[in-house]
């Protein structure tokens, strides 16, 4: 009879875990389906290529050759993808694999951090829902820039210091310093979870010395190299995007009020009250602690205008696997059993913000940013390599993509490569879209560019009018119309490309 239970109990195991399985990768497949619902890079993702391939041909770690300016801010993706242009490799769908197979590695680690946390492993299992359905985490997950494997390596981290408290604190400063190489916001999500730990006495200062050390020799060297290559403690793309004050925090509340209505983000805070329920377990705290941290930081600096809430993934995880503790503390409380129609119940619910893949504002945006990139910016970049002087300098707004297929040197007309620009008071800031505010037009005369993009997409004929100057995302293009210089220096051309018209200023010839 012993026996007998053993092997039921065995059986019932095996059974158990298969299931678990089957079910994870019905969630893998659901989310690269929705990856590939987007097949979307972003204009950004060109500028860290520029960088990347600069670096892969011996110019160095620079946007135009001979100018040291920071203007990534993504230092180990940047280096990544040049080791693999310098071993033959495209950047594009090089990302492209990277940030799916993080945001796969992301579903699956979530799943197993509850499953070994929740008393009922069977509600881990939701855990992988509302990850799978975020169109956040599928679009940045294929859109070329580091958004999804820095989520992964913090989320780990987070994860390894929870369960550190017998452990060595090596483990998780490790993956923390990688973050922080990755992104700079991941040192303040270490000193967070740290100070955390610290304070529910989880963590004491001696266990956590060499795991401090190591991560100060990391990020400490990686900044010490960044003055003396760059000249400056911060990145560049610092000073071009933050200011504002409480303007900024206006944009950013209203940042995070278009997530958690409209695309249907309520659906994971609904379940966190919950938590209040009980004794609050070591690692709700802590990632609670994580998550408060994200969305404060994404109120400090105003938002972002790009499409699917990139500043807001990072916080899924963590979200979710509150969303789900708050679930389990639900049945815990009521001392009932979840069930298969609770569950499935339950898994609908955390999968609501998968509307807003599919309608919305940001599919709208989104149809028109993938043509922008593919059909203008792309064309026009590689018009300008095969007709343009190699030794030509184009100033743009659009810094990504053209520049990239172009390869000529680059001004970059909103100061997110230019130390100038991103330097520049204004006024206005925090009113306008975020990275998109800053300006300089008699700066960028002063540097006499040979070709100035005013207005960055093919038209169907060869006009220009008042209103390709005026655009609600940057005012600076105005100033075009009333400077003299530009009157007396430059003068319109354009070029058929295809079916369609490339429409540009070009410095007159002296004499």
């Amino acid at each position: 009879m012993l026996g007998r239970a053993r092997a039921r109990r065995r059986w019932g195991t095996i059974v158990e875990r298969r299931s678990e399985l089957f079910f994870l990768a019905v969630f893998a497949l659901a989310f690269l389906l929705h990856v590939h619902l987007f097949h979307y890079t972003v204009d950004d993702a060109f500028i860290s290529f520029r960088y990347a391939r600069n670096l892969a041909e011996g110019t160095g770690l620079v946007f135009n050759p001979g100018e040291r300016v920071e203007g990534y801010t993504n230092f180990l993706w940047t280096v990544l993808l040049a080791a693999g242009m310098k071993s033959g490799l495209d950047p594009l769908p090089l990302s492209r694999w990277l940030g799916t197979l993080s945001g796969l590695a992301l579903i699956g680690a979530a799943w197993r951090f509850l499953r070994r946390r929740l008393p009922d492993g069977s509600l881990a299992l939701l855990a992988p829902v509302p990850l799978a359905a975020s169109g956040a985490l599928a679009l940045w997950s294929g859109a070329g820039l580091e958004t999804v494997p820095y989520t992964l390596l913090i989320f780990t981290g987070a994860a390894a210091a929870t369960g550190s408290d017998r452990r060595s604190w090596l483990f998780p400063s490790a993956l923390f310093a990688l973050a922080a190489l990755t992104r700079p916001e991941g040192a303040l999500i270490y000193a967070v979870v740290t100070a955390d730990r610290m304070a529910q006495r989880r963590l004491g200062f001696r266990r956590a010395l060499p795991g401090l050390l190591l991560f100060l020799a990391a990020v400490g060297g990686h900044e010490v190299w960044r003055i003396a290559y760059y000249g400056d403690p911060l990145p560049n793309t610092f000073y071009a995007k933050t200011g504002g004050g409480v303007d900024a925090a206006g944009r950013g509340l209203r940042y995070l009020w278009r997530y958690f209505c409209p695309a249907g983000g309520w659906a994971l805070l609904a379940p966190l009250p919950l938590l209040l329920i009980g004794t609050r377990r070591s690692w709700e705290r802590t990632f609670a602690a994580v998550l408060l941290f994200q969305l404060l930081y994404v109120i400090a600096v105003g938002g972002d205008s790009l499409p699917f809430f990139r500043f807001l993934v990072p916080a899924l995880p963590f979200l979710a696997a509150l969303a789900v503790a708050g679930l389990d503390r639900l049945f815990s409380f009521r001392e009932g059993n979840v069930g298969a129609v609770r569950l499935i119940a339950l898994a609908v619910l955390l999968a609501l913000p998968l509307h807003a893949s599919f309608r919305g504002e940001a599919v709208r945006f989104l149809g028109e940013d993938r043509d922008r990139v593919e059909l203008h910016w792309k064309v026009i970049g590689r018009w300008l390599a095969a007709n343009a002087d190699p030794e030509a300098t184009i100033a743009v707004t659009t810094a990504g993509a053209i520049p990239y297929s172009s390869g000529l040197k680059t001004i970059d007309m909103l100061g997110i490569t230019d130390r100038h620009i991103a330097r520049r008071r204004m006024p206005e800031m925090g009113k306008g879209y975020a990275g998109h505010e800053k300006h300089d037009m008699g700066y960028v005369l002063d540097r006499r560019p040979d070709y100035i993009l005013h207005y960055t997409f093919l038209l169907p004929e060869p006009v220009f009018t008042t209103g390709q100057f005026r655009t609600p995302w940057n005012r600076g293009l105005e100033e075009l119309l009333t400077d003299e210089r530009f009157d007396r220096e430059y003068r319109g051309r354009s070029a058929p490309i295809g079916r369609m018209y490339f429409v540009y200023f070009q410095r007159k010839e002296e004499g």
